[in-house]
């Protein structure tokens, strides 16, 4: 992910009225920043504006959910995918996990809620790891900058040795 302020969400589903139900919900919830797509294809011909997140349905007409994500992570594998499916099956859930799904979310009445808190779950996760990095590149930079100090301080020793004899 690389927008944790206001991060790009790609909506793929082909039901109207859920699309609305977790549009409006997310916009209600500060998270503005949101494509929808009625299908697989038309998500895929926008992949090029780099979505952070693409939260879409395990099936639906065409390209399915599953075929959608093995194509976008062979170009785009920082891109998260969260499934928003109506498949109850714990089977589904796990394989789909294991291909590279950030998460697996059954149509319900909490599924909003449930995937709002996944969204803000990727989100934290990925300031938290650019806040560690931050920190890593501090600590090699302080150690480099120590090493150079270090160094600077020999070869005056050495050069005022020899220029005093």
């Amino acid at each position: 992910m690389q927008r944790t302020k206001n991060p790009l969400i790609f909506i793929v589903q082909d039901s109207v009225v859920y699309k609305d139900l977790i549009v409006g919900y997310l916009k209600q919830k500060k998270l503005t920043n949101l494509k929808t797509f009625k299908s697989g294809e038309e998500c895929l011909k926008a992949v090029h504006q780099k979505p952070d997140i693409i939260v879409l349905d395990y099936s639906f007409e065409g390209i399915t959910g599953l075929e959608l994500m093995k194509k976008v992570q062979l170009d785009h594998p920082e891109i998260d995918f969260v499934f928003l499916s109506g498949q109850n099956n714990v089977e589904v859930a796990v394989n789909i996990m294991k291909m590279g799904a950030s998460d697996y979310i059954v149509k319900n009445e909490k599924a909003p809620e449930v995937l709002l808190h996944s969204i803000e779950y990727l989100i934290n996760t990925t300031r938290s790891q650019k806040v560690k990095k931050g920190f890593q590149i501090g600590v090699v930079g302080f150690f480099i900058m120590l090493f150079l100090t270090i160094m600077i301080i020999v070869l005056m020793t050495i050069f005022l040795e020899d220029f005093n004899l």
